[in-house]
């Protein structure tokens, strides 16, 4: 009685392993897969009375390539890592680099917010520092990375 049991569950449980698999195979071009895609770099941010900062880890990726971008009370760090090898023939014994588009959302506090971020790119890492302010701007703006 047992083994029936089993196969019948086994059975439901492959039916619903190949249903899952057919309904993410359409799914190949929708906004849900690329937001599976992106990948989040890692991120330290902390803050001072006078200012809040970022600091992005960014190895490998080109300043033209980074977009920073404030909209209310959240800064975006979004762009593109390319990936450095040809894909072709290769074979990999170990893939943990993330390639291609990334994204980190921080919330501003609000002490923060209307002030005009700087930013710097060195060696890797983008740091981006907000002054504190008195003067609260709402709306959005884009951000030069330097």
């Amino acid at each position: 009685m047992k083994e029936k049991i089993f196969a019948k569950r086994r059975s439901d449980i492959e039916e619903e392993m190949r249903r899952l698999f057919s309904e993410f195979s359409q799914l190949r071009n929708s906004s849900l897969l690329r937001a599976i895609n992106v990948w989040h770099p890692a991120t330290d941010v902390c803050e001072t009375k006078d200012e809040f900062c970022i600091i992005c880890e960014l190895a490998g990726v080109e300043r033209k390539n980074i977009r920073v971008h404030i909209e209310d009370d959240v800064i975006t760090i979004s762009g593109v890592r390319s990936e450095q090898l040809l894909r072709k023939k290769t074979i990999f014994h170990n893939l943990e680099i993330n390639y291609g588009p990334f994204e980190r959302n921080i919330q501003i506090p609000h002490k923060f917010l209307g002030s005009q971020p700087e930013t710097l790119y060195s060696r890797g890492f983008l740091v981006v520092k907000i002054p504190a302010t008195s003067e609260k701007q709402k709306g959005a703006f884009k951000v030069e990375v330097l």
